[in-house]
This record gives structure tokens, C-alpha cells and sequence, in this order.
């Protein structure tokens, strides 16, 4: 799996933020950056949810609880970032 195509869809790629922290293929760095492209498109689809117009991912609460996971996965990964 390449860094560019994680980037367009973390979910797809990674199925779960602990997953992703569990690869190796990656640097601290890149995982973050992953893990906060994910949290954006976790974000926006909330947005979106509230607004009347869910999209064919999944529910609010399974988002509401990946972006959970996903933020407690930043606080992980954040002290190995330089």
C-alpha cells in the first residue's frame, strides 16, 4: 500500500485507526498526516449527516465513534512525530 492512496480513503485501506498505527510501512509522520486526513473525512460526513444528507458510508454513531478512535490514535502517535 502506498502513502498517496491511503490518503484518499484511510478507511478503505486501513478498515481501523488501530490498524493503521499497527503498520509498518509507514513513519510516525505519514501516519499521522493519514490519521488526520481521516479524521477531516470523518468530520465533513458528520457535517453532512446533520444536514439531512447522509451519504452510503455508514451512520452517524459508527462515525461519531471511528473519529473517537481515530483522535485517541493521534494522541498515540503524536510524541513519536519529530
Amino acid at each position: 500500500m502506498d502513502f498517496a492512496n491511503a490518503m484518499k480513503n484511510p478507511g478503505r485501506s486501513f478498515g481501523s485507526p488501530e490498524a493503521l498505527e499497527a503498520a509498518t510501512g509507514f513513519s510516525p509522520a505519514q501516519k499521522q498526516a493519514i490519521l488526520r486526513q481521516w479524521k477531516d473525512q470523518l468530520e465533513q460526513l458528520l457535517v453532512a449527516t446533520d444536514e439531512n444528507m447522509p451519504g452510503p458510508e455508514t451512520s452517524s454513531g459508527v462515525n461519531a465513534d471511528c473519529l473517537r478512535r481515530v483522535v485517541n490514535a493521534l494522541g498515540r502517535i503524536a510524541p513519536q512525530v519529530r
